[in-house]
């Protein structure tokens, strides 16, 4: 079928994403996602030589943490659309606005969540886990403990992440990932073989990776060449017009994503009664599993959801 012109209709119709823009997209993003859940692995090789307890017991935190990531990172993806749609809008300062108000509700989430974590991590393990070993039990208080500390950079930076993706920008969150990674080995490294300090060590280490990684992608946030940026740290204000467009996209997003992995949760939460040996042979099982959990949402300009990781 042709219209007046003699142009089939596929040929008038102007295309958003080409082929070659969506690779450029897709890739750094499918990277990104893969490391986002790299740092607990190589926590489990790096305290490997400590024993089957001390996998077991940081295997039974990262449970947890894989979950807080989805979350995360969800809450952040479904947030950043709203200032994606002010930003097709043609309106960059609002957008800017939404950006502020966002990093600033998924710290204050985050911080909320590493209290409870931080001060309840022996009654939160105990309930999910309290079928679990002494020993187990008591290497996963002390990896939570310290790595509870890492919420909030965890929640700013998914944030600034999702912030960038709309902008097309996936290679600044894949390359901050790239060398969170490779700090959190180094230091592994340093604190597991060089002080000797096992799975405190491999937790401080991450603490550091994620807090380094959120200051770089807040830095980067700040400056105005990108479309979107934040011209406030921290001190946004309280738009609760805003927060609950945020909420009104974030929060259904969060839920549905998390929903798989609380499956998973409980699944762990059977083994650990199964011992140690259960608990250690079913994470490296699915180790490679959890690269393809968590959101990947890209949004144009507009808002408009371009493609979700695992789905076209």
């Amino acid at each position: 079928m042709q219209n007046r012109k003699g142009e089939s209709p596929m040929e008038n119709t102007n295309v958003l994403f080409d082929r070659k823009r969506l690779i450029r997209l897709i890739v750094p993003l499918i990277v990104e996602q893969v490391l986002a859940v790299t740092v607990g692995m190589a926590d489990m090789v790096m305290v490997s030589g400590a024993g089957e307890t001390a996998v077991s017991g940081i295997s039974l935190v990262n449970t947890i943490c894989v979950l807080l990531i989805v979350i995360f990172t969800s809450m952040a993806s479904g947030g950043s659309v709203v200032g994606a749609q002010f930003l097709g809008s043609g309106d960059k300062k609002t957008a800017c606005h939404a950006a502020e108000q966002l990093v600033m509700i998924c710290g204050l989430i985050a911080l909320v969540i590493c209290g409870i974590s931080f001060f309840g991590n022996r009654w939160i393990l105990r309930v999910v886990y309290g079928s679990a070993e002494e020993q187990v039990m008591a290497y996963a208080v002390e990896y939570f403990f310290i790595t509870s500390l890492s919420f909030p950079f965890l929640g700013i930076y998914n944030a600034g992440a999702a912030l960038f993706r709309v902008m097309g920008n996936s290679n600044i969150s894949m390359v901050t990932s790239i060398v969170m990674n490779a700090l959190n080995i180094i230091g592994n490294a340093v604190f597991v073989f060089g002080f000797d300090m096992g799975v405190a060590g491999v937790a401080l280490s991450t603490l550091i990776s994620r807090a380094f990684a959120s200051v770089v992608i807040l830095v980067l946030l700040h400056q105005e060449k990108y479309e979107i940026h934040c011209t406030k740290w921290f001190l946004a204000g309280w738009d609760k017009e805003m927060l609950k467009k945020i909420f009104f996209i974030g929060v259904p997003q969060a839920l549905e994503n998390s929903m798989f992995q609380i499956g998973k949760l409980l699944t762990q939460s059977m083994i650990a009664g199964f011992g140690t040996a259960s608990i250690a042979a079913k994470d490296r099982g699915t180790a490679c599993f959890y690269a393809g959990i968590g959101d990947g949402t890209c949004h144009d300009n507009r808002g408009w959801p371009v493609c979700r990781s695992g789905r076209l």
